[in-house]
């Protein structure tokens, strides 16, 4: 089985060993392209891998939003983003939110390239309505369990023109004391760009296993995971680049270690009873330079409000920003099971407790105030400390009861849950940030035999990232009086510092809420699932730019005696007013996916040694900021303050629309040893449309903070004709159909000798379409690309 399999409840794939080594993978990304879908494309370890689940693309929010709500669990054990503090302070050139010049994820979801996949056993990828068991998630679940048994020792080495990787494994019994242990090793060295030797790729990952049946009848077994890993992504600095300097790089390190316990009690009041425990620690050290060019500036240490003298920083110097964050998670669940017989109804039921915690303890974002990172209009930069933010807690309860039921001599399966999510609590059932009720719901009946109906309904919930709940405090350095004179001595220079603190964000966990109904079909060697969805997200997190007023004296001298600064009027010559632009993050961005997926498979005919698989989805996306948009640009933009800043609809709906089909071909010949997979990828429909904006403000803020809203038809009048902006739609966009051709080719030679090859779109199929909103020209498609892989099992 080279492809991933449809599992009834949950709309989930299982993907096993085998297909994951046909997939060749060099992360955890390449593989989840089987899933219905997904789009196959080449393996790049240039940029952080994202997986978006039953949502194409559509906003950068939208994207980010699903990425962060899709929850990873590697042998029991959620990976947890919440604690990812890797950021930096946006300048205002730049678009709210804008990630920082080195590689990072926080807020985002997990990077997949640290996760490898040579020594995975199975992943379950769940789109539709999870377990109760399962929290912190909106998008969906994917489900990693690691090879856990005695098997010889195999070495793959991995080739294509980017990356050169190596994994090796084992697992060996100690039959005697009921002892399984297994070592694995990956060594990854990758290039985004062949000619490119300064930009690169490494990764390095080790795990131990030890698993114990600890009494004769093996009713109760332990499995500890000790695992580390390394990864860096640097631009390093080239050796002929001496005027620029530039060099940035994020170097990860990581260690987890968990244990999991498993007790078949099969007692009057209890079945099973499992725990699990595990902490995470990692460091992240983030750091980048460049030669920055400007003006003579004036520079505050100050990191309160305050008006004091300040010095001048240098018209060129080289800036060096380090950002090192100590991210800590740990995690404990206990859950029961108990099997009963009721009225000839058979139920599971599953009850169980879970914990949470993030923190950082990091050094922080730290420079030489007096060589700041790149800033302007007035926005001053100082260093922060991590380990000064508060660590977020979590509760999870939850319960479940799964039915069994023979009706008509037809199967009947219930499953409902129930589950509470308490973040940041402060008590059991008491939360600083609200607590989050979510029911779920999955059924399926048998209405023939090999055909089932199904349907669900649930919602779910994902907590705000500490990145998000502390984004730390923004300064603003406001120049009263600046003098800059030949001789040093005369020189003077006064500043007013304000700050806006952003820590302790009110943040409810964004939610959301799915609908499915399917059927499946299992007759004679054909299996057909089809799922048709709706999930609507609200509250997800983005990124505002707002504005806040702030007064400030303007001075000026009465003296400038000679070798000495100038004597400053006490008395202000003017009051002055300045809008202070920041970013905040804000509960308000709405997504919606709907459409439908499927997945058919048609066994072995064995004339041919052929077998099919087809998988496609119709997604439709639609997203937008259900909030208001303030024009910051009008504060720092003009040569003068204005007296207001206007307020408008914060954005256009978005809607992005796709079908694809893939066809997977699979051709065994025994003889030979030999599988040949061959894609044909179909993206049938891409279009894209938004809803026309209006230029027209809905109120504004003037110069004392007020906000004021205008009532029905006040913005057309002509005193406001200064608050309308300029609005350009975009026009919408259809692409023609676009194909792409891969094929993949396994050989053993020998027991415990093997080779694998593989091209992607070996026809070459890359189109240029015309862009109409832009006038230029997009090619589209993957590029042509190759690679090998060998393997050896040793005897």
């Amino acid at each position: 089985m080279v492809t991933a399999k449809s599992k009834l409840f949950g709309s989930s794939s299982i993907i096993d060993k085998s297909a994951i080594i046909h997939t060749q993978p060099t992360s955890l990304a390449d593989v989840l392209q089987l899933i219905p879908g997904q789009l196959a494309v080449n393996p790049n370890l240039g940029a952080a891998q994202q997986i978006n689940l039953r949502q194409i693309p559509s906003t950068a929010d939208a994207g980010r939003a699903n990425a962060l709500g899709t929850q990873i669990i590697v042998d029991g054990v959620p990976i947890s983003n919440n604690g990812n503090l890797q950021t930096d302070v946006t300048i205002l050139n730049s678009s709210a939110g804008a990630s920082p010049p080195f590689s990072s994820v926080a807020g985002r979801g997990n990077d997949l390239r640290q996760i490898p996949a040579d020594n995975i056993e199975s992943i379950e990828v769940v789109r539709g309505i999870p377990s109760a068991r399962f929290g912190d998630l909106t998008s969906g679940l994917i489900i990693v369990n690691s090879r856990i048994g005695s098997f010889k020792p195999e070495v793959r080495v991995r080739l294509n023109p980017n990356l050169a990787q190596v994994a090796m494994f084992t697992g060996f019994t100690n039959r005697k004391k009921n002892n399984t242990y297994n070592i694995g090793l990956d060594v990854l060295n990758a290039r985004d760009d062949v000619r490119d030797n300064f930009n690169k790729y490494t990764r390095f990952q080790t795990q131990l296993a030890w698993q114990k049946f600890w009494n004769s009848d093996k009713t109760f077994t332990t499995t500890s995971i000790a695992s580390f890993y390394k990864s860096i992504d640097a631009l390093t600095k080239n050796p002929e680049d001496l005027r620029n300097q530039n060099e940035q790089n994020a170097d990860d390190n990581g260690l987890k270690i968990s244990t999991e316990g498993k007790w078949r009690a099969n007692k009057k009041g209890i079945t099973t009873l499992n725990y699990i425990a595990s902490f995470t620690y990692s460091e992240q050290k983030a750091y980048y330079q460049s030669l920055i060019t400007r003006d003579l500036f004036p520079i505050s240490t100050a990191t309160k409000d305050t008006t004091q003298r300040g010095v001048y920083g240098k018209s060129e110097y080289l800036n060096q920003t380090r950002v090192d964050g100590k991210p800590f998670n740990s995690y404990v669940r206990i859950e029961g099971t108990w099997l009963k017989n009721i009225w000839q109804f058979q139920h599971k039921i599953m009850a169980g407790t879970e914990w949470r915690y993030d923190v950082n303890n990091g050094n922080g974002r730290q420079f030489d105030v007096l060589s700041p990172p790149r800033q302007n209009y007035s926005v001053g930069e100082r260093p922060r400390a991590y380990n000064e933010v508060p660590g977020l807690h979590q509760l999870g309860y939850y319960v479940e009861d799964k039915i069994t039921k023979t009706i008509g001599g037809k199967l009947w399966i219930l499953q409902a849950g129930l589950r509470f999510d308490n973040v940041a609590p402060t008590s059991i059932f008491k939360s600083k940030y609200g607590m989050v009720a979510a029911p779920r719901i999955n059924t399926a009946i048998e209405i023939q035999r090999g055909i089932w109906l199904r349907g669900g309904y649930g919602i779910a919930a994902k907590s705000a990232t500490l990145n998000y709940l502390y984004p730390g405090i923004r300064y603003f350095d406001l120049v009263n009086f600046n003098y800059f004179a030949t001789n040093p001595a005369e020189r003077l220079v006064i500043i007013t510092t304000k700050s806006i603190n952003l820590d302790d964000q009110d943040l409810k966990p964004y939610q959301s809420k799915k609908y499915e109904l399917g059927f499946d079909v299992e007759k004679k060697g054909i299996g057909v699932n089809v799922s048709f969805f709706q999930e609507t997200t609200t509250g997800a997190i983005g990124i505002n730019r707002e504005v806040k007023p702030f007064t400030y004296a303007k001075l000026v001298a009465t003296s400038t005696p000679p070798n000495l600064p100038p004597v400053l009027n006490p008395v202000p010559i003017k009051i002055d007013t300045f809008f202070a632009a920041y970013d905040v993050p804000v509960n308000n961005r709405f997504i919606q996916n709907k459409g439908f997926e499927y997945d058919i498979n048609i066994q072995e005919i064995k004339a041919i040694r052929t077998s099919f698989n087809i998988t496609g989805a119709y997604i439709q996306t639609t997203s937008f900021d259900d909030g208001q948009f303030t024009d910051a640009t009008k504060a720092y933009s003009g040569n003068t303050t204005p007296t207001r800043i206007g307020i408008y609809q914060s954005s256009a709906k978005i809607t992005s629309e796709r079908l694809n089909s893939s066809i997977r071909l699979i051709h065994r010949i025994p003889k030979l040893n030999i599988v040949i997979s061959m894609l044909w990828q179909t993206i049938w429909l891409s279009k894209s449309a938004n809803d026309a904006l209006s230029s027209l403000p809905i109120g504004f803020i003037n110069k004392k903070g007020e906000t004021i809203f205008f009532n029905t038809n006040e913005a057309e009048k002509p005193a406001n004709k200064d608050l309308i902006r300029p609005v350009s739609n975009l026009i919408p966009t259809s692409l023609p159909p676009l194909h792409l051709f891969n094929i993949r080719l396994t050989k053993e030679w020998a027991k415990g000798f093997g080779f694998s090859f593989y091209a992607n779109n070996f026809l070459n199929i890359r189109p240029l379409h015309g862009d109409v909103n832009t006038g230029g020209l997009v090619r589209r498609n993957e590029a042509l690309f190759f690679g090998a892989e060998f393997n050896i099992s040793i005897k």
